[in-house]
């Protein structure tokens, strides 16, 4: 299927697109929020653990940012991967349509939330490294990292998500129009 702009865009084409990339998205929170689900309780035995054997309460509050990050993004996951197995295909075309390039944004309002555990994660592996390694150092490295990821997101993001972003608000102007 062509989802060009410049071709006139088969509701029922795009449609079966976004099924299918919306199935794939609550797929991959589904998996990811098994991962999440296995390291926050073993970073939390690790946590007290560690506490437990050093008595370092930078060990405590490294282990506290570094969980609180794998909850948010928990919750994240979880809100996604219901929004993405729960769209409903049976409304009217255009309201259909309006929520999928909503969706289908690269931000969306509660990023901000992935941003609060991104910080934390940050936090967390800096609490780690303390004495080991220059604050100026590892903060170039991690938001190079950081930095990164969000790119990548963005580059799979506009070959893969864009195009029926693009598609499903060309519709909406299509339909609109009549």
């Amino acid at each position: 299927m062509n989802l060009n702009n410049q071709d006139k865009i088969d509701v029922n084409q795009l449609i079966g697109k976004l099924q299918k990339s919306d199935k794939n998205y609550a797929d991959i929170c589904k998996a990811l929020k098994a991962i999440y689900w296995v390291l926050t309780p073993l970073y939390l035995i690790m946590t007290i653990v560690f506490y437990i054997d050093t008595k370092e309460i930078n060990n405590m509050l490294a282990g506290i940012a570094m969980i609180s990050c794998f909850v948010i993004f928990l919750v994240i996951l979880n809100k996604y991967q219901k929004e993405y197995n729960g769209v409903d295909y049976s409304l009217p075309t255009l309201l259909m349509l309006k929520k999928a390039a909503e969706r289908y944004q690269p931000f969306r309002p509660e990023s901000i939330w992935a941003i609060i555990a991104i910080i934390l994660m940050d936090i967390g592996f800096y609490i780690n490294s303390f004495n080991k390694i220059d604050f100026l150092n590892f903060h170039i490295y991690s938001g190079s990292i950081i930095i990164l990821s969000i790119i990548v997101g963005l580059i799979i993001w506009y070959n893969k998500y864009k195009p029926l972003r693009d598609n499903a608000l060309a519709s909406i102007l299509e339909i609109e129009g009549e």
